[in-house]
């Protein structure tokens, strides 16, 4: 072996045995004078545990418009991303077949009222004679019944023509809620048919974040419950919203629940927010499914060297550089997984006057 490589050996080894969450190693005795630091014992606290669930931003409302009537669009000025208000005429439908069943309903209609007052002005005649023993009895039963049919037949056309009227009120289509259009399905001269969507309306200042949740973890969502949602497209935006539905009833392929997530309502006049969030974005929401036991110490007493996070342990007064292994943050606080033991002293604050082995004194 060359005197390079006897030299590069130990030192890989050193390294491997260090991260394993050991002391580094630690140098020899010498005259340094004492350093002043502030240290602290490790101890296990509660900390809250989160799941974490991705999904969808989507608008509180979504509402798709469609007609009863099969016509031609004369009317579709709108565009994707058009601003809309509740009431707003979008789309107008012109049916020739059903304008013709009012125009021909209308004809009958007349034609039956007339007839109607004639069979009435001649019931009211034979009735007056009846009562002068001028008609006969049959008479008088035949000029009821005929009164009777004819109001029964203007009955039927007026019912006919409500009917009719009902149906071109689907004609004309409004906005049924504030928001935006995000789909446009047909395009004006186009035909509409029944049921077939032609556009789409949105809320898009009032939005929520919709997630799957394994059923492990559903039961420990309610209604009420609040829940952090992270939208890494805007910007790593975080929302504090409310679970406002635990769907009771998952999927029976992927065992997964859905779970919505209120957002707090964007006020009109903010704009900035308005436009960081948008349906569709992917959103993660945490929420908290119980307790655990964590092992946390300050940011601060932490020190990255390459890839690797330590922190100073402290033994018979000096100072040794341990590797650990760290999880999650929360506020100035780092969670310390493994390398580090409830009971150990270690220093708050590794500042780089700081060396391993070096003799220290706890303020």
């Amino acid at each position: 072996m060359t005197a390079r490589g006897s030299l590069v050996l130990p030192l890989v080894l050193g390294l491997l045995l260090s991260a394993c969450g050991g002391d580094a190693p630690t140098p020899p005795a010498d005259e340094r004078d004492p350093v002043a630091v502030e240290t602290a014992t490790a101890a296990t606290t509660t900390a809250p545990q989160a799941g974490r669930y991705t999904g969808t931003i989507q608008g509180t409302r979504r509402v798709p418009l469609s007609t009863k009537m099969m016509g031609t669009i004369t009317r579709l000025s709108v565009e994707e991303g058009d601003r809309v208000q509740k009431g707003e005429t979008l789309v107008r439908i012109r049916s020739q077949n059903v304008e013709a069943q009012r125009e021909q309903v209308q004809a009958r209609l007349r034609e039956a009222r007339a007839a109607r007052d004639n069979a009435e002005t001649q019931f009211e005649r034979i009735r007056a004679l009846r009562e002068k023993d001028s008609a006969t009895e049959q008479e008088f039963d035949n000029a009821q019944t005929a009164y009777e049919r004819a109001q029964a037949q203007v009955e039927a056309l007026e019912s006919r023509l409500a009917e009719t009227e009902d149906m071109l009120t689907y004609a004309t289509l409004e906005a049924p809620i504030d928001g935006y259009v995000v789909e446009k399905q047909s395009e004006q001269g186009a035909l509409a048919a029944p049921g077939r969507p032609l556009l789409t309306v949105e809320t898009l200042d009032d939005l929520k974040a919709v997630v799957q949740v394994p059923a492990e973890d559903v039961n420990q969502f309610a209604v009420g419950d609040s829940a952090t949602v992270t939208i890494g497209a805007a910007a790593n935006v975080h929302k504090q919203g409310v679970v406002t539905q635990v769907n009771p009833s998952g999927n029976a392929v992927s065992r997964q629940f859905t779970v919505q997530v209120r957002l707090p309502r964007t006020a009109p006049d903010d704009q900035e927010a308005a436009t960081a969030l948008k349906s569709g974005m992917y959103a993660e929401v945490r929420h908290q499914t119980g307790t655990h036991s964590t092992l946390t110490v300050p940011r601060a007493a932490l020190i990255e060297r390459g890839q690797l996070t330590g922190l100073y342990a402290v033994r018979d007064g000096h100072a040794l550089l341990r590797w650990v292994r760290t999880g999650s943050q929360r506020g100035n606080r780092v969670e310390v997984l493994s390398g580090l033991r409830p009971g150990e002293t270690y220093v708050t604050d590794a500042t780089p006057r700081i060396a391993n082995g070096q003799p220290i004194q706890a303020e």
